[in-house]
């Protein structure tokens, strides 16, 4: 007898025992009218009896069933489980139903400066990936390669194809102009520079005077200024600013072979500053000389001050012979 028979055989007798069911009942009934004394009791005692004796009788059966076939009842499970398995890592990994579609992919700004269109582009890898195998880490790789302007990408999966990303670049600190080019750009924080077609940033005009640049035919989300330099910069524009109020600047010029920093105010001097860690000292020197002779640097007296030596500070007032010296240090910059 095989195994399927035996099954066969279990769910007759139970279907048996259930048609006839009816009938007993209705026996069941026609003796208690036959008969003049009260069976209910007992009858029910009895019927409730042999109701559990069946549906244990069936409970043990089935039991019986399992013991005898557990190799193949375990099997079954197995091929089961299997099925659920590969259904499961088709439909989150293969379906189309979790793929990556362009039309679901959100790319939010909150700067004015991050190009959106090459923020998307540089995401078109992960089209038609799915979205439980997407890797956020690697998605940042692609958008900074192309942006190294960015400080803050947050990516967001959207159920069941989407992504939300935002952007936020580092902020942006000059204007930068370039030795006889005619596009305006812009430097950020982190020293990248950034194409910038109007000036419509409150923004100081900083003179890049870098020879390796100015060869690049495309010079776009480049690094301008190495990012430890470009902390230094701002600490000198700002500690300026902050030590002498009432001085107003006219430009920043920066030399990156000789990693100075010249601030040129609109009284005609220029400060020479080394972009080193000791700029605090530097400008604690300017302030001390500035003081003892009574505003100097607002005066239009002197044509540069030379603060790069740590004690030592030297200016220079005579017009013709000041532009030579800086000349002949600079190049055709000063001249």
């Amino acid at each position: 007898m095989t195994f399927i028979t035996k099954i066969q055989r279990q769910f007759h007798g139970i279907f048996r025992y259930w048609k006839n069911r009816r009938f007993r009942d209705e026996v069941r009934r026609e003796k208690k009218q036959k008969y003049l004394f009260d069976t209910t009791k007992k009858g029910a005692t009895f019927s409730l009896f042999s109701h559990n004796k069946k549906r244990f009788y069936y409970f043990n059966t089935l039991i019986s069933i399992f013991e005898q076939n557990k190799v193949q009842f375990r099997l079954s499970f197995v091929l089961m489980g299997t099925f659920l398995c590969v259904s499961s890592i088709y439909i989150f990994f293969f379906s189309p139903y979790f793929r990556i579609s362009p039309s679901k992919v959100i790319i939010e700004r909150i700067d004015a400066v991050t190009d959106i269109n090459i923020a998307y582009k540089s995401i078109e890898g992960v089209y038609g990936e799915s979205i439980f195998s997407v890797d956020k880490n690697e998605v940042r790789t692609q958008m900074a390669n192309l942006q190294k302007n960015l400080k803050r990408i947050d990516i967001s999966r959207l159920f069941p194809n989407g992504l939300k990303i935002i952007i936020e670049s580092y902020a942006p600190q000059f204007f930068v102009h370039f030795p006889d080019v005619e596009k305006n750009y812009i430097i950020t924080s982190n020293g990248i520079l950034i194409y910038q077609k109007t000036r419509d940033l409150p923004l100081y005009d900083l003179d890049l005077i870098d020879t390796r640049l100015s060869e690049v035919g495309f010079i776009e989300y480049k690094e301008a200024i190495r990012e430890d330099f470009m902390r230094i910069v701002l600490i000198s524009r700002d500690l300026f600013k902050q030590t002498f109020p009432t001085a107003n600047i006219a430009k920043f010029a920066y030399f990156q072979a000789e990693r100075e920093l010249h601030i040129a105010l609109e009284s005609g001097t220029i400060i020479l500053m080394r972009m080193w860690d000791d700029i605090e000292q530097q400008i604690a020197m300017l302030k001390y000389y500035n003081d003892s002779n009574k505003d100097i640097i607002n005066s239009g007296n002197i044509q540069y001050i030379d603060v790069r030596t740590i004690g030592k500070v030297f200016s220079c007032a005579e017009k013709n012979l000041c532009k030579k010296n800086l000349a002949r240090i600079y190049g055709p910059y000063y001249k």
